[in-house]
């Protein structure tokens, strides 16, 4: 097919304008870009999802689900600039996008367009499909602008903690269409070398099969993540997804360095802000204590996430709590000496042979009785930073002990 005649973009400029005018919608600019040019026509939102789609008959081979695969290895820049991203998606299908217009002189893409077609070039298509993502841009504003503002208010007074109580939060929630899992774990992405809106894109498709939300605008480089956790293994599968994301993610694209901060997991939807506060501490130690491409969580950090935040007497004893306690319940519920064993062996600066003096104990036992430990606490008691959180934890339980009256 040649490419279309001033006159037919013309007329296709003049039903795209009258199909605006008259509130036909995405669905209906889908189709008709899809009659003009005799492919299939995928519209997707800023972060790649479905909007609408319009199909002709006798299309060869199935439709991807989203052009973001094709869209990035042929380039996220290219496409910034008002160059049409075409990609081979089969051996008889093309793929040809271009992104929405910004309103005024905003950089943010609003979505993208994507014609899938056989038989064409991408002079035959880029006019008309120019035309189609520029009307898109302008309904996707108009219907969209008012929820997408409620959104992104939401998520800013979610995650800044300014909403009281859990049932506040499921109610603006719902006001502003977004639906809240029971749960969610904070991480934050700092990307070196990608555009910030080009690195959230990214991640959100490395991080697709968790589910995961990048509901904030980049910040700085800085990508706010949030996991949704049905389940506590979902919490290790995050973990395991950031992982992947930072070791492979500078080898597959333009980036100097990815890091990552990780937050704890809270059970209360209420929170999610601390879990976030948790992850920018996580990313700010991970860079000074592991330096580029390193993730750090922060219940992993121990004792040094408790310095470094610069907490107060009640935080200082919530830790050695959390750290020390599981091995006190163990030593009760089984009769057991494990928290003395710890204490000794600490006090004898590692010493396995005074330890056991002291515990009138063989050697083996002692040995036998730190690997209990190791696995109950989830620590390496040979790392200098699980010997310091243990030292200082066991430090703080003993002052506060006493403290108590007697």
């Amino acid at each position: 097919m040649a490419e279309m005649t001033a006159d037919e973009l013309a007329g296709l400029s003049e039903r795209a304008a009258s199909l605006l005018s008259g509130g036909g919608g995405l669905k209906a600019l889908a189709q008709l870009l899809c009659e003009a040019t005799g492919g299939a026509v995928l519209i997707e939102d800023d972060q790649w999802r479905h909007l609408a789609l319009a199909e002709p008959k006798g299309l060869p081979g199935p439709l991807p689900p989203s052009f973001l695969p094709f869209y990035q290895k042929a380039g996220v820049k290219a496409a910034k600039n008002g160059v049409v991203v075409q990609a081979a998606i089969s051996d008889s299908m093309q793929g040809f996008c271009a992104h929405m217009p910004g309103h005024g002189d905003s950089n943010a893409v609003p979505g993208y367009v994507t014609l899938f077609v056989r038989g064409k070039s991408r002079s035959d298509v880029a006019p008309a499909l120019r035309i189609t993502a520029s009307v898109a841009a302008v309904d996707h504003l108009r219907r969209g602008s008012m929820p997408s503002q409620a959104r992104r208010l939401f998520w800013e007074r979610f995650l800044t903690g300014e909403l009281g109580d859990s049932a506040g939060v499921r109610q603006e929630a719902a006001a502003a269409g977004v639906p809240l899992p029971a749960a969610l774990l904070a991480a934050i992405f700092d990307v070196e070398g990608i555009a910030p809106q080009a690195a959230r894109e990214l991640i959100t498709h490395a991080l697709a099969a968790t589910e995961a939300l990048c509901p904030l605008s980049p910040a700085a480089g800085q990508v706010v993540t949030l996991f949704p956790i049905r389940h506590q293994v979902d919490v290790a599968r995050a973990r395991q997804a950031s992982a992947h994301v930072v070791r492979e993610l500078p080898a597959q694209r333009s980036a100097r360095s990815v890091n990552c901060g990780i937050g704890a997991f809270h059970k209360e939807l209420l929170h999610v802000p601390l879990s976030l506060r948790e992850a920018r501490e996580a990313l700010s130690l991970g860079r000074r204590l592991f330096g580029p491409g390193s993730v750090a969580v922060y219940p992993d950090l121990g004792i040094f996430a408790l310095l470094h935040g610069g907490g107060d007497r009640e935080a200082f004893a919530s830790f050695a709590a959390a750290l020390i306690e599981p091995l006190a319940v163990y030593d009760r519920r089984h009769k057991t000496d494990l928290l003395k064993t710890l204490q000794l062996y600490l006090e004898a600066g590692e010493n396995v042979k005074v330890a056991a003096e002291r515990l009138s104990v063989h050697r083996h036992t002692i040995f036998y009785r730190l690997n209990q430990i190791s696995q109950i606490l989830n620590v390496d008691l040979k790392t200098t930073k699980d010997q310091l959180s243990l030292r200082a934890a066991l430090a703080i339980r003993q002052m506060n002990a006493s403290e108590e009256p007697q």
